[in-house]
């Protein structure tokens, strides 16, 4: 599983409308991310990129943004926490 400077995947799990991965933060602590398939496939159209590195992705901004990420949520959530989340993360995608 890939890893970034803030996130690493520890376990990932399909789920009956997408996966979930449990993630190891950057100074410390864990958090479980559901992505759904309208997610993925709205930020990633045509699959360029692993639906892991999509779930890291919106960590990486929340936590850059100064927000709490909850233990357990989905990955949509980024979209009430961040202003502009939806280019944010295409962009780092693209990256």
């Amino acid at each position: 599983m890939s890893a970034s400077p803030y996130i690493s995947t520890i376990q990932e799990s399909e789920e009956p409308r997408g996966w979930c991965f449990h993630c190891g933060l950057a100074g410390g602590g864990e958090a479980t991310i559901r992505l759904d398939w309208a997610d993925y496939d709205h930020w990633c159209p045509g699959g360029g990129s692993p639906p892991e590195r999509v779930a890291e992705v919106v960590i990486r901004i929340m936590m850059e943004h100064g927000v709490t990420v909850p233990e357990r949520f989905d990955a949509a959530r980024v979209r009430h926490v961040v202003r502009n989340a939806d280019e944010l993360v295409t962009a780092l995608l693209g990256s």
